[in-house]
This record gives structure tokens, sequence and C-alpha cells, in this order.
């Protein structure tokens, strides 16, 4: 069983992205006889440790370095040639995001795949890309079923220029479309209940254990979503809250 292809939507354009059911073997039935330099990112060691040592067994990919930060993956593309990055959605606090990284990467090195791993699945991640950007990015769920030929496929495959999804992310995108709140990061649903509550940036990062400036530059974020186009005078901070209570309670039927 293979890839099959479909489109979606974005801004006003099609995206033709190939969707991978659990898949074996070896991709389009030709032999990978060059290995692909993967760059592997992520900030919990015991997991890159696992999967470094997973990847490092397959002739068809070559790691050129595993590493825990955007700053140092960021100086990794800037020394070596890699064909894919495989990059964790979410880094750690004060750190780049999975696709604000890889835009980054795609800065320095055009051609770069770039696949994001994460357990949150991100609907509308292809959205978040610039439109010359938008070839040749994958997203896979992190999960225990995750198999290393089926990885193996995904890395060669976006290297070469194919967007891959799972299947549940395309699922995601209509319900997502309806709720802006689908659109925030688990971190930025977490601030934003606070922030409902009447509590203050200052508060928010006291109950949090985070920086107050990560705090305010997160709910900058958050305000984007779910105020996309104010009008000039627009208390932000106010309207978002009310998109958030609005939609947070339309999931348990208290609107009408």
């Amino acid at each position: 069983m293979g890839f099959h292809r479909t489109s979606v939507t974005v801004a006003g354009r099609h995206l033709l992205v190939t969707v991978h059911p659990p898949i074996a073997g070896v991709y389009g039935g030709v032999v990978q006889t060059t290995p692909r330099s993967v760059l592997y990112v992520e900030d919990d060691p015991t997991l890159r440790g696992i999967l470094t040592d997973l990847l490092s067994t397959t002739r068809e990919l070559q790691i050129v370095a595993s590493v825990a930060t955007s700053s140092e993956a960021l100086e990794v593309a800037r020394e070596h040639r890699i064909d894919v990055a495989l990059l964790d959605l979410a880094l750690g606090d004060g750190e780049l995001t999975g696709i604000e990284l890889g835009i980054r990467l795609r800065e320095l090195r055009p051609d770069i795949g770039i696949v994001l791993l994460s357990q949150h699945v991100v609907p509308d991640f292809i959205d978040q890309l610039p439109d010359r950007y938008r070839e040749g990015w994958s997203f896979i769920a992190k999960r225990s079923d995750l198999r290393l030929p089926r990885l193996t496929e995904i890395l060669i495959a976006t290297s070469r220029g194919l967007n891959i999804v799972d299947p549940e992310i395309l699922a995601a995108r209509t319900s997502a479309a309806a709720d802006p709140v689908t659109h925030l990061t688990p971190r930025q649903r977490e601030i934003m209940a606070l922030a409902a509550a009447g509590r203050d940036a200052t508060a928010i990062a006291a109950e949090l254990s985070l920086a107050a400036g990560t705090v305010r530059q997160e709910l900058s974020k958050a305000y984007a979503v779910l105020v996309p186009d104010p009008t000039p005078g627009t208390d932000l901070r106010t309207s978002a809250v009310l998109a958030y209570l609005r939609a947070t309670h339309s999931h348990r039927g208290n609107l009408t």
C-alpha cells in the first residue's frame, strides 16, 4: 500500500499533497542509492537519542546532526548541506517553533525538505507558510506506531519536494476552519484560558512558570489568530478573549 494524492485549498489556491496510510517498503518502487542527509531537532534528549540511533540504522539516510535547539540547527545548516530536516514542533520555551525553524532553514537552504513531527494536530500548518516555501513540507504524528520504513519513506519523499501529511491533519482542516481556537498551540490555549479568567501577562507568567516576555509574545500570536482582521481602535485583548470564550463555550453547547 502506498501514498495517494489529494488537494487542499490554501488561501484560495489548491495545493496537491500526498496522504500516507501505514506503509512499508521502498518509496515509489525506486531503491534509494544516495543517502539523504538529515538534520534532526528534538528537545527531549531521550527521544532524540532513540530516534537518532534508529535512523542511523538505515542506509538510505545519513544523520548529519542531531541537536536540541533552533540555534544549533541553524548553525548546522550554515555549515553543511542538508537534504531534509526532521523537526519537533514544540522545542521549548524561548525557542522557535518547528514551523518557524523550518522557514528559517528554507531561507538558508531553499531546497531543504521539512518534516514536522508532533503529538499535536495542527490543521493549518500549511497556511502558516509563505507561498514560496509550501512545497516539500510534511507533517506526521508523533506516536508509538511510527515505524522506521514509514518514516524513512516520508523523509526521502519530502526531500524530493513532496508534501506528505497524516490523514487526520486533512480531516481536521474542515472543523478547524470554523473554530479559531484549534489554530492556537496548546501553550497559547493555556495562556488564553488564564487571560479569559482575568489574569494579566505577569500573573499568567507566574502561574505557568514562564517569562513575562514569553507570555506577551504568545498572547500577541493568539490575538492574531482570534482577531485576524481588527478594525482601527479595536481592543485586541478584549476581542480575543471574547472570541476565545465564544469558541470554547460552543464546544460545551452553552451558547445558542
